[in-house]
């Protein structure tokens, strides 16, 4: 890789800034969250149309791959999230502080809905955004589960137990063509129906989003991508990474990024890790590494 990935909204909750405190503090939860968001244009494009975002505090994480002509799918992924980003912690204070209606699954659907309807907007008020839209992909944890919801082709993964399993179905033309038989997974992977997409943000006024609940366990990792990892790079490669470098995220966000890159680097690459903690256990550690640093 030529340049190094940029890191966007890094927050750790490793010593010696245990941002995870001020979350248990917060909310009495008992897991907190290490995440890192990196992007990168890849190797065949000058622009940057992903955009990613996480947040350890609220506890999300999120991948948008725009697309659309000019610079319209830049924009179209900027509103997907800049609206998530903006609007998920008010919605997460009010849950955090006793509202038990709408549901997190059920108010994160409300704000893609919203987004949406933004994007759609804009695209009709600007022949330059004529046709934008974007996929989604959010990771939201509430309690000792998270909701994932998704559109279009960007995917959520979780690792566990050096196990590596794809949560989302992809929405796209492909995906479909495979399930129906019409071709099979090794036709599939050179066909250039690749990034055609049956569903994304903005394309019509309203758009069904597909949710998903599980139940977290202190060591899970979860990696939320666009397609300009998973187009280059292996399912058992992006496993292999993430097992051995899951106690360093940056790191391996920037060894996945890489590896794109270096089989082609064909479009943008974005990824964002979130790895689930035992709060219990990473006080008893951090108080360790408190009380043997005072020792010195």
């Amino acid at each position: 890789m030529s340049r190094k990935a940029k890191p966007i909204c890094y927050i750790s909750a490793r010593f010696p800034a245990p941002h995870w405190l001020f979350a248990d503090k917060l909310t009495k939860q008992r897991f907190s969250l290490e995440a890192i968001a990196l992007s990168d244009p890849g190797r065949m494009r000058a622009l940057n149309e992903d955009a990613v975002v996480v947040d350890v505090e609220y506890g999300f994480a999120v991948v948008a791959d725009g697309m659309g002509g000019h610079n319209a799918g830049e924009i179209a992924s900027r509103i997907a999230v800049d609206t998530l980003r903006e609007r998920l912690p008010i919605k997460i204070q009010q849950f955090r502080a006793g509202a038990r209606q709408p549901r997190p699954h059920q108010f994160a659907e409300q704000l893609i809905g919203e987004a949406n309807r933004a994007i759609y907007s804009t695209a009709a008020g600007h022949a330059n955004c004529k046709g934008m839209g974007t996929t989604i992909a959010l990771w939201l944890m509430h309690g000792e589960h998270a909701a994932l919801l998704h559109i279009g082709d960007s995917r959520i993964y979780r690792l566990r137990n050096g196990q590596l399993q794809q949560l989302t179905r992809d929405d796209s033309l492909l995906r479909d063509q495979v399930e129906s038989g019409l071709i099979s997974a090794n036709e599939a992977a050179t066909s250039h129906n690749r990034h055609f997409v049956t569903r994304a943000l903005g394309l019509e006024l309203q758009t069904a989003v597909h949710i998903h609940e599980e139940a977290l366990r202190a060591g899970d990792l979860y990696l939320l991508c666009s397609d300009g990892l998973t187009d280059m790079v292996e399912d058992s490669d992006i496993e292999l990474i993430l097992d051995q470098l899951k106690t360093n995220l940056e790191l391996a966000a920037q060894h996945l990024i890489q590896l794109a890159n270096d089989y082609g680097g064909a479009d943008n690459i974005s990824v964002a890790l979130v790895r689930v903690l035992d709060t219990a256990q990473e006080k008893s550690g951090l108080l360790g590494r408190l009380l043997s640093w005072l020792k010195r």
